[in-house]
């Protein structure tokens, strides 16, 4: 093979593992999102639960106001109860008495309805608080791999940036201009093998006498594709038109 296109060959090797570790790269901002969207969504839980644990809180602190309040004008009324003068006004206020006492019956009801929804609420609150603060340690320490990985991965493209670099000194800029001009159209691989007389890009009939010249180094550029077309391992001249 031409030296030529050993280079391309070279090229794009070290581009496609430049091509990974940028993947790999922009996959880490990405799953910390990910974590970060979880940790807001568990941290929004728990100050729902809180919420409405202090909404039950405030109601039972409302609920006992209005029991003693009605307590207080339950004693006024058994008070008053000796002093109707009239038999309409002693119903009336008998009337006034139970009413209080249904209440108090009622708020009596509540109260301890409310207790076990403070219960539950406390525990509900107990378990949000668990799973947020669990998960936060986990992701801080997915955060410690994370920044060990990318700096990792940005020593490894320092490094294979450099050997582009090198490779792309050594080359014909004619050549390196076309394989350049490929690649920006985001198609996979610029320099493929002849399989089974086909370019191994888009599967085009090579003519016999151009697979045995690729067999032999010559450059070639598919027609179709555009791609350029070497001999590889796994090339052969069987099926060339």
């Amino acid at each position: 093979m031409k030296e030529d296109l050993r280079k391309l060959l070279l090229m794009q090797d070290v581009d496609s593992r430049i091509d990974r570790a940028q993947a790999e790269m922009d996959e880490i901002p990405r799953e910390r999102m990910i974590h970060e969207r979880e940790l807001e969504e568990q941290k929004r839980q728990f100050e729902r639960e809180k919420n409405k644990l202090d909404e039950i809180r405030e109601e039972s602190r409302k609920t006992e106001g209005i029991k003693k309040t009605t307590e207080e004008r339950l004693a006024e009324f058994k008070n008053r109860l000796l002093e109707m003068k009239t038999n309409d006004a002693y119903r009336a206020m008998l009337e006034q008495i139970r009413f209080a006492e249904k209440k108090m019956s009622d708020l009596d009801s509540r109260m301890i309805e409310i207790m076990y929804e403070e219960e539950d609420a406390e525990a509900d609150l107990e378990d949000a608080r668990k799973v947020w603060e669990r998960n936060m340690k986990r992701f801080q320490k997915r955060q410690e791999i994370l920044e060990g990985q990318l700096e990792v991965l940005s020593e490894n493209m320092e490094g294979l940036q450099e050997e582009r670099r090198e490779i792309a000194a050594g080359m014909e800029k004619r050549l390196l201009g076309k394989y350049e001009q490929l690649r920006s159209t985001g198609r996979g691989l610029v320099v493929v093998g002849l399989i089974n007389g086909n370019c191994g890009g888009c599967l085009t009939g090579i003519p016999p006498q151009t697979a045995v010249e690729i067999n032999q180094g010559v450059s070639f550029v598919c027609p179709n594709c555009g791609r350029f077309v070497v001999w590889t391992d796994d090339s052969s001249l069987a099926g060339a038109k």
